[in-house]
């Protein structure tokens, strides 16, 4: 078998008058070059120039030379790189890893504790509010009923808080799409809301319901456009804090006689965390107003309680089928936060180092790979599709392969390729990761063709228009679909 660093590059050639490719003995067979031909011509139709493209595929088993075109160039591949990310975790914690988080302290279970009770962070992707009830009431089973004050350790990640310097990524930062990692992913850093209307008045509660938290609704102003239609975006309503209070008042616009419910990014996560934790160990053990404290706590040793996420395996199935951007996130410096012996400070730049050295040791150039968040969701990230390929090339040859190809949308049947493909040769027949972004449009994973041969393929256009673009990355799928080993 060739090697992993084998070289697709030779085969490709820019043509200013569009889109043809050659091998080193000659041009490609007439079917190839016809579909070089028909990608150029979409290019040309959808307004996009040739330099938007960046392609390569190939057949696992070589059997055909690798079809490209500027496939050595690094590209933004948006939400493919979660295909990275996932190779890497699964190769570097396995399957079956588990992220966690624990309750623990200075000192053995008492009725009243001298020392606080530690809720440490250990990148937990299922923790919720059921959770923190569960390991708060274990704490009370053990006889503790009065404690001086209750830590949150969120400093498995450095920096603990990210998300106090970062810039929000676009208008929507209020968006799950958008929310930073925490070493403490408590209820996702997330609040329900529900806002429900008469024909002159609007009402509004959180899920769960905090004591402390108000919500004031009177600013807002009713409308007769349709319910069905209406969307929390920030174009219709805003949420602010009052200085120095727990009251959010919103502003905007709601239909009159409406209803509707979604889970946003509201409040500051230490106040989330806190007032949950208040609330909950008042309703265990009666005790009112605990203070809830942010501070690393190296030293306690004694483990009351612990909560362990889904397993790797499973989680990546939300990540990947769903592209949820969180999740990768947490699991991109999960991969950091487990390296100590390094001298990076940062937990993302200790992930990188982790990508890299795996790049490394499978004897892949990563000199065009730009990572910043391992999610995709990203300006800065960038990739070749040759190193994409190369990357999934390896994955299918390995142990971990059942559970990646599981975690992979199936064309035309479910996650973001459900109503993809629907009409399609690839129906049912490539897993694929989408990638999109306002100037990205990508597609990468396998395909298997009439003669049931796997291909590798990753393909993405950069271009402010790139949406108009999908069409030609969805004929180069149903093109690899239609081949065997005859054509």
């Amino acid at each position: 078998m060739p090697s992993l660093r084998q070289s697709a590059s030779g085969i490709v050639l820019l043509i200013t008058a569009g889109l043809s490719a050659c091998t080193s003995t000659g041009f490609l067979p007439t079917k190839q070059q016809q579909l070089m031909t028909q990608l150029s011509a979409q290019l040309q139709q959808a307004q996009l120039p040739t330099d938007a493209l960046a392609f390569i595929a190939y057949p696992l088993d070589r059997s055909v030379a690798p079809l490209g075109y500027q496939s050595d160039k690094a590209m933004q591949p948006a939400s493919t790189m979660k295909l990275v990310t996932s190779i890497v975790a699964l190769e570097q914690l396995g399957p079956a890893y588990r992220a966690k988080t624990q309750l623990r302290s200075y000192e053995a279970p008492a009725q009243k504790m001298q020392q606080p009770l530690v809720l440490k962070g250990l990148g937990d992707m299922d923790f919720n509010v059921q959770e923190l009830w569960s390991l708060l009431q274990q704490a009370y089973d053990q006889g503790i009923r009065q404690v001086p004050a209750i830590q949150i350790d969120r400093s498995w990640f450095n920096p603990s808080r990210p998300e106090l310097t970062a810039l929000p990524f676009d208008e929507t930062p209020r968006e799950y799409y958008n929310l930073l990692p925490d070493a403490l992913f408590l209820q996702r850093n997330m609040l329900g809301i529900q806002l429900q209307s008469t024909a002159d008045s609007v009402t509004g509660q959180f899920y769960p319901a905090l004591q402390d938290l108000e919500l004031i609704t009177s600013q807002v102003v009713l409308t007769d456009s349709h319910c069905a239609d209406w969307y929390p975006h920030p174009h219709h309503l805003v949420f602010k804090r009052q200085p120095d209070s727990l009251q959010l008042i919103v502003q905007g616009e709601f239909p009159k006689h409406c209803q509707k419910r979604d889970y946003l990014q509201l409040l500051n996560r230490t106040d989330l965390s806190r007032l949950l934790v208040q609330q909950l160990w008042q309703q265990i053990s009666g005790q009112t107003r605990v203070p809830v404290l942010e501070k690393g706590a190296t030293e306690a040793t004694v483990l009351l309680a612990e909560h362990q996420s889904r397993a790797l395996a499973e989680v990546l199935r939300d990540i990947n089928k769903s592209s949820d951007n969180a999740l990768t996130r947490q699991l991109y410096l999960a991969l950091g936060a487990q390296q100590i012996n390094t001298p990076a400070e940062r937990t993302a730049d200790r992930s990188e180092l982790q990508v890299r050295s795996f790049l490394s040791r499978i004897e892949l150039d990563h000199s065009s790979l730009v990572l910043e968040n391992g999610s995709g969701l990203s300006r800065t990230e960038r990739i070749s599709p040759e190193l994409m390929a190369a990357v999934l090339q390896y994955a299918y040859q390995a142990q971990y392969q059942p559970e990646l190809l599981s975690s992979m949308p199936l064309a035309g049947v479910d996650g973001t390729l459900k109503r993809r493909f629907t009409e399609s040769p690839a129906k049912g027949k490539a897993r694929l990761k989408t990638g999109t972004l306002r100037n990205v449009t990508a597609l990468a994973g396998f395909v298997t063709d009439q003669s049931g041969r796997s291909w590798v393929v990753a393909s993405f256009i950069n271009h402010p228009k790139a949406s108009r673009g999908r069409v030609v990355l969805d004929s180069l799928i149903d093109w690899i679909t239609m081949q065997s080993v005859t054509n």
